[in-house]
């Protein structure tokens, strides 16, 4: 039996925008009933009540994107350092029924991480799981195995990512997508993408701070 630890992202502003609500009926119906959310801010009101019945946790003040996908990450180790499968999901996208029943038929990459999200510019006319180009494009839905977690936590470009400095000094708050490939990249881990994807995003702008897509 495949043991998950599972969350989504999420921020305070959006929890009333439907898009979270309809995302976790999407993964309710894929088997992850009850992720944690792992929220940037403070709640304003109540949780909503699709939301009650979920473990919930709020970085007041807000950390930002970066920060509130890495320390979700680290908590979720932390909780079960010994889960065989970690995914973190953002909270703007739509899946399959039965995806997690899916991915546990699947085989898990050796030296590698899921990407469940094909972006257009890694869709290719064949089935099933396949290199990614390497550019870490999307990470609304993403799979690590236990070794692959502890891998991409304990590198040192991604620990330190928001010291790092770039033209445009927002960038190490954001793109956390293009961090993590960068990471595992070191570390010699690549990332896999599926056809046709195995999610899709919903929202105008991305919880991460991308555009549309």
């Amino acid at each position: 039996m495949t043991l998950w630890c599972y969350g989504v992202t999420t921020c305070s502003k959006r929890l009333s925008s439907g898009l979270l609500e309809r995302t976790l009926k999407s993964l309710a119906l894929g088997g992850f009933p009850e992720p944690r959310l792992f929220i940037d801010g403070i709640p304003n009101e109540a949780l909503p009540d699709f939301a009650n019945n979920l473990q919930v946790t709020c970085h007041n003040p807000p950390i930002r994107i970066y920060g509130n996908f890495h320390l979700g990450l680290s908590e979720l180790f932390i909780r079960d350092p010994h889960a065989d499968l970690y995914a973190m999901f953002q909270d703007d996208f739509v899946t399959y029924k039965s995806l997690r029943q899916y991915l546990e038929h699947c085989h898990y990459p050796n030296k590698g991480y899921w990407n469940l999200y094909t972006f257009p510019q890694n869709e290719k006319p064949q089935a099933g799981w396949y290199l990614s180009n390497q550019l870490g494009k999307g990470a609304v839905a993403l799979v690590f195995s236990n070794a692959a977690m502890k891998t991409l936590l304990t590198n040192t470009f991604w620990i330190c990512r928001p010291s790092i400095k770039h033209q445009n000094p927002d960038r190490a708050w954001k793109f956390v997508d293009g961090g993590i490939v960068e990471a595992m990249k070191q570390q010699g881990y690549k990332e896999y993408v599926h056809n046709p994807s195995l999610v899709q995003h919903t929202g105008l702008k991305s919880s991460l701070g991308n555009g549309r897509q």
